[in-house]
């Protein structure tokens, strides 16, 4: 199973008063378990640390950051051409307030052909996978 996480899954892993946190863990303590492939991207990383810092502490930020090294998780690193696929996407969904950052995700989650993205956040359910299959934590149990 290669799963993507995103901004919302690591604030609420990192943020003990997240109102996901408790969701959060299990879900997280379970993807590991059965040995999922995580991947993130440099975008989502900037966000999060940038999230973690705000809501939490700086100093939570930067152990978030030392810890994410151990953690195996692949950071995709977003191309030019991952940048324009986001921008068409950004572009043409103008009924969805989608940010870029999330677009870049798409993008990157359908090059990548990954099967699952660990998010919070109903935009992943709102934008059409080629593959069709996004889960999010409740639905991993």
């Amino acid at each position: 199973m290669k799963v993507f996480l995103d901004t919302g899954a690591f604030l609420a892993l990192a943020d003990e008063d997240d109102d996901h946190h408790t969701a959060a863990k299990p879900v997280y303590a379970h993807l590991l378990q059965i040995q999922a492939q995580l991947f993130t991207s440099n975008f989502v990383l900037s966000e999060t640390y940038t999230l973690i810092r705000v809501k939490v502490s700086h100093q939570a930020a930067v152990e978030f950051m030392k810890r994410l090294d151990q953690t195996g998780i692949t950071a995709l690193r977003v191309s030019e051409a991952t940048e324009q696929t986001a921008k068409a996407i950004f572009i043409r969904y103008t009924d969805k307030d989608f940010s870029f950052v999330d677009c870049t995700s798409f993008a990157l989650i359908d090059q990548h052909r990954l099967d699952h993205a660990f998010a919070f956040d109903s935009h992943f359910r709102q934008y059409r996978f080629k593959r069709n299959v996004v889960v999010l934590p409740q639905e991993l149990a």
